[in-house]
């Protein structure tokens, strides 16, 4: 086939939030898939809305609130948290529509990793899907769209910057030649063929014309947005390239790029039965974990900064997921409590203990309160850590902003114990710095309503009368 730069075509994408707002608004949309998954989809609408609501508009009467802030909620669960972000999928039984969680949210909520999650959906997101309306869908499969435009991109890149003369493209450059092209949207030319083109261009000086506006950007844009989430590039006023220390994403990346989990194709659109069926497959589909990527390096060089009245720094080095994330954390935690503690007194640092290993204590390191109390100082401190890996900075200053963290049971028994000496550190490892967020007393913050706690596991005790059934294997 053969390539012409100048047919355009817009393949839409959702419209999310701005970086750091995507990442803000992430654990709530996450935790509260997860809080309420499985239900039927009333249910589901009626419970997030609620929270939502909250969340945006300090209230929990939707029905109270003007069309357009009813708006913005909805926006919110069904555009973002579903069709952008694939958190959960529907499936019809009966006359009965249930919501469920999908497994990149239950890996969300499970590790903390939004990296990893935005390198999922990027893997999985292909055109034509299920998220815009019928008759657009419609239009992708006339037009003969059959593209992973994310892993396409990687694969561009990878080969311009293998070039003896490593030239970087310009995002203009990729939005026209790429992403807003049928002939590359169709999945039928080379990434070879395409950086011939951009190159001889450049040398002829050709003109070609220039995406602007919401209109002709807004979803290209979005799909550099989302690349950056996953840390897979890195871009700059003018030009995109890929980011050096994600080599085994890349490749990843690249050997996907013509791996369809869902055939768009085989569905029989006129039909009531198979639109929702498509519709229906494609969000199940797009909501699978990709199990290649739990192993993967992610690393960030970072300056830690600790959060609080007044906001300390300290020095740090580059943080990589060669282990768990949560012994990231702890080891962080421990080697900024023994610099404080030997900051107060040098022989007392021998107090601060990393225990995160033992099992049943309910905390992970025990230290002392040092400076932070001047009138019980060699008082111990106990501290649960928990972590979490995103690429962009929190916004402690959005008023939407909030985060949730799960406690095991022993946990919480240790935060009612220890009271004004249990401590939760949150770390938030970021592309720029790592954050420390300290929560002093949280058993005493929740019973003045500062925080919510709920359980989330049931144990379920039972004796040999309510026994039905009895099997017995060879």
């Amino acid at each position: 086939m053969k390539y012409n730069p100048e047919h355009q075509y817009r393949c839409t994408i959702i419209r999310g939030k701005s970086q750091t707002d995507m990442e803000d608004l992430l654990p709530l949309y996450a935790n509260m898939v997860h809080k309420y998954c499985p239900c039927t989809e009333d249910v589901f609408r009626v419970s997030c809305y609620r929270i939502l609501s909250k969340a945006f508009f300090s209230t929990e009467a939707y029905d109270e609130l003007s069309d357009s802030n009813q708006k913005t909620i909805q926006n919110h669960l069904t555009e973002i948290a579903g069709t952008l972000l694939g958190l959960y999928y529907p499936i019809r039984e009966g006359n009965t529509v249930y919501i469920y969680e999908s497994d990149s949210c239950r890996y969300l909520v499970e590790n903390n990793d939004y990296p990893t999650f935005f390198k999922n959906l990027c893997l999985n997101f292909q055109f034509p899907n299920g998220a815009k309306w019928m008759q657009y869908i419609q239009e992708d499969i006339d037009a003969n769209i059959h593209i992973k435009p994310f892993c396409y991109v990687v694969d561009l890149l990878y080969h311009a910057q293998n070039q003896t003369d490593k030239r970087l493209l310009t995002k203009q450059e990729v939005g026209y030649y790429v992403l807003n092209n049928s002939d590359v949207l169709q999945g039928k030319i080379p990434t070879s063929v395409v950086y011939e083109r951009i190159m001889s261009d450049r040398k002829n000086n050709v003109k070609r014309e220039k995406l602007s506006g919401s209109h002709d950007w807004q979803h290209i844009k979005e799909q550099f947005n989302l690349l950056e989430l996953a840390n897979i590039i890195e871009t700059d006023a003018t030009y995109i390239w890929l980011n050096k220390e994600e080599t085994e994403a890349i490749s990843l990346f690249i050997r996907k790029k013509n791996d369809f989990r869902f055939d768009a194709y085989s569905y029989s659109l006129s039909k009531k039965e198979e639109k929702e069926r498509y519709l229906y497959d494609w969000k199940a589909s797009y909501g699978l974990f990709n199990p290649e990527l739990i192993n993967l390096k992610t690393t960030f060089g970072s300056n830690i900064v600790v959060v609080g009245r007044n906001e300390q720094k300290a020095n740090g080095g580059a943080t990589k997921s060669t282990v768990d994330l949560g012994d990231e954390g702890e080891a962080l935690v421990f080697r900024l409590e023994q610099e404080r503690v030997r900051n107060y007194k040098e022989r007392l640092v021998n107090k601060v203990l990393l225990l995160g290993k033992t099992k049943g204590l309910g905390y992970d390191i025990s230290s002392i309160e040092a400076d932070e109390n001047p009138k019980r100082p060699e008082f111990a401190r106990y501290i649960e850590v928990k972590a979490t890996k995103r690429t962009t900075e929190p916004n402690f200053e959005n008023t939407a902003w909030s985060d949730t963290l799960n406690l095991t049971t022993k946990e919480w028994i240790a935060a009612e114990q220890y009271g004004e000496y249990y401590n939760i550190y949150r770390v938030y490892f970021t592309k720029t710095k790592t954050y420390v967020v300290r929560i002093q007393n949280p058993f005493k913050k929740a019973e003045e309503g500062m925080i919510e706690v709920f359980p989330t596991i049931y144990q379920m005790n039972f004796g040999a009368d309510v026994i039905e059934k009895r099997y017995v294997g060879e």
